[in-house]
């Protein structure tokens, strides 16, 4: 009987107690354990069960995130109530000199329009766009992403560049049906290729979960000065050319002070671009001194197969030696 009692209290205190106590608990933990175990064995298998959560909990999100907006724009109102008359004056003054720059840039403009027309310049694709509201700040496998309250019934796709009005945001990685999740530029996993104006340098700006991402693949021996500022490049195909990013905070370990972040952004727009040349499905070039083809046909060399063209140049005379050997004028 003493035993008995022993090894009952031991059962009851120990490990075993402690888990025959918390069934729940246990169960849970092993449920939690190979959920993981699943998922990452085999990456994306629960994005289907994400973007549905994500739509689901869209409405409420937006709905508790319309009131938050309003008592933040309140908020800035009344912290602003007491400098007015000094604002009132800045505003007046740079309205005045944003006149002035609005009849430089229309006369630009006719002059570019006119260079343009000269040099038969191709002009650039307009780029649409879908408006949509940042509603929450999303948690999973990428640190750094908002929630927006558009998806793919407004014809939003996985890659897409999403702005606001100071310049990039970042980029859209999944989308449901009613929302997307969009990656900033800081987060860990972000890429994107960058142009530093003034020097044309170009390079990738990396995110490293920080407030100020990294310049990467830089040209070896490159200069770059603090305040350049820095704009999208088409390479890859995903963001659309010189859309503004931000300016350089260092030049020894180059970093780049974004225009925008998740704490400003409110509403956004996501852009439809699509590159105008495809590099995968471009065809070869024509070889110098072919002739332009025809539809559909391959480009057209001068002369006849097996006849050289008449302006052909004609091979120099050789003799035939050893490889490598050279044979003397007087030999």
């Amino acid at each position: 009987m003493a035993w008995d009692r022993k090894r009952r209290r031991g059962f009851d205190t120990g490990p075993i107690g402690f888990v025959s106590r918390n069934l729940l608990l246990a169960f849970l933990t092993v449920v939690a354990f190979g959920a993981l175990v699943v998922s990452r064995a085999q990456d994306g298998i629960f994005d289907g069960v994400r973007e549905a959560v994500t739509d689901a909990g869209a409405p409420l999100m937006e709905a508790v995130a319309a009131p938050a907006a309003e008592f933040k724009r309140w908020n800035e109102g009344f912290s602003s109530f007491f400098s007015v008359y000094e604002e009132n004056q800045r505003l007046r003054e740079e309205n005045v000199r944003l006149r002035t720059n609005l009849t430089e840039l229309a006369e630009l403009q006719r002059k570019t329009q006119r260079y343009e027309e000269l040099l038969k310049v191709r002009p650039d694709e307009k780029i649409t766009f879908v408006a949509a509201r940042v509603i929450a700040d999303a948690t999973g496998p990428f640190v750094r992403t908002v929630l927006v309250n558009a998806g793919r019934e407004q014809g939003l796709a996985k890659g897409q560049a999403v702005i606001d009005e100071r310049g990039l945001l970042g980029r859209v990685i999944t989308t449901g049906n009613r929302s997307a999740r969009v990656l900033l530029l800081t987060d860990l996993n972000s890429r994107v290729p960058v142009l530093i104006e003034g020097s044309n340098l170009k390079a990738i700006m990396v995110g490293d979960n920080s407030g100020k991402p990294v310049l990467e693949y830089l040209p070896l021996g490159s200069r770059i000065k603090a305040g350049a500022r820095i704009v999208t490049t088409p390479d890859g195909g995903v963001f659309p050319p010189g859309v503004a990013v931000g300016i350089v905070s260092t030049s020894k370990t180059p970093r780049v002070d974004l225009f925008t972040g998740e704490a400003r952004a409110d509403f956004v727009r996501v852009l439809k671009y699509t590159p105008s040349v495809d590099v995968d499905n471009a065809g070869p070039e024509p070889l110098p001194g072919a002739t332009p083809s025809k539809e559909g046909g391959a480009p057209a060399t001068p002369g006849t197969p097996g006849q050289p063209a008449a302006n052909a140049p004609k091979p120099p005379k050789t003799t035939p030696v050893a490889a490598g050997m050279r044979v003397r004028p007087d030999a």
